[in-house]
């Protein structure tokens, strides 16, 4: 399952467990056709390594602090958080590269 952050504490609970299993970030904005092309992909992948992988989603146009402290500077940004460090990220819908990397950082 994806999970939508709510607010600040929320997505720090999250970077909080990336000590425990991977995290993955998708950034995305409402407005982006190729977040809304990618968003079926990075459902899967939930729904397929969702026990050892925490797979959230984090809107740019209401947490934009969150984007700027890990450098998005385009929408989709998939970032790979563990052991609360940023270890890779693609930009784009690129579905190969999300899937190389989610591979590389398990």
């Amino acid at each position: 399952m994806v999970h939508e952050i709510k607010d600040a504490a929320d997505f720090n609970s999250f970077v909080e467990k990336s000590t425990e299993k991977l995290l993955v970030i998708d950034f995305f904005a409402t407005w982006c056709p190729p977040c809304k092309a990618i968003a079926p992909f990075f459902a899967q992948l939930a729904e397929t390594h969702g026990g050892k992988v925490d797979f959230i989603k984090v809107d740019v146009d209401q947490h934009g602090s969150i984007a700027q402290t890990y450098g998005v500077k385009a929408m989709p940004t998939f970032v790979y958080v563990k052991n609360k460090q940023k270890v890779g990220a693609v930009q784009g819908a690129n579905q190969a590269g999300i899937q190389a990397a989610l591979q590389q950082h398990m």
